[in-house]
């Protein structure tokens, strides 16, 4: 048997019950901190229970009252929408100054010398190997021909030479 449910099906549960007993039920549902689904036509009684009521009618569901769940869902959509609306400086701002035009924090190298846009998985190792100074590595994860300079990564060299 199972002793510890977090969710309680209620049909009807008012329904033997006189004022003494449903004021009980009442008081031990509002301190149990698990989810009651409750189907009953007693809104005296859900009504002290319940924060949210879903009516089933003709095929539509109406939800009414608001549960500390949705609640913080639409916070954070709330939130999600308010980042989107914030451009340039005040991005950078709020995300501590280190994303570039996405939110992503991996900004250097994002396309390679033919122009197309290099993976996540290709900005960490980028990262990596400028941490460790590996010209041979970044040119080959931006894709540089041996012989070539790719503008703004100069420091890169031509491949040929080993950059200062």
């Amino acid at each position: 048997m199972w002793n510890c449910p977090h969710l309680l099906v209620l049909d009807e549960p008012t329904n033997y019950l006189d004022r003494e007993a449903l004021g009980a039920l009442s008081a031990a549902l509002n301190e149990w901190g698990g989810s009651v689904l409750m189907i009953s036509h007693n809104k005296e009684f859900y009504g002290s229970v319940c924060k949210e009521e879903w009516s089933v009618a003709d095929g539509n569901v109406a939800v009414q009252g608001i549960s500390s769940a949705r609640e913080m869902k639409a916070v954070a959509r709330k939130k999600k929408k308010y980042e989107k609306e914030l451009e340039g400086d005040a991005l950078l701002e709020s995300k501590g100054g280190n994303m570039n035009a996405d939110g992503d924090k991996y900004k250097d190298a994002t396309t390679n010398f033919w122009g197309q846009t290099v993976s996540k998985k290709e900005s960490r190792q980028y990262d990596k190997a400028k941490k460790k100074r590996d010209v041979a590595l970044m040119r080959k994860i931006l894709q540089i021909p041996m012989g070539k300079v790719m503008p703004g990564y100069e420091e890169l060299g031509d491949g040929k030479t080993v950059p200062n």
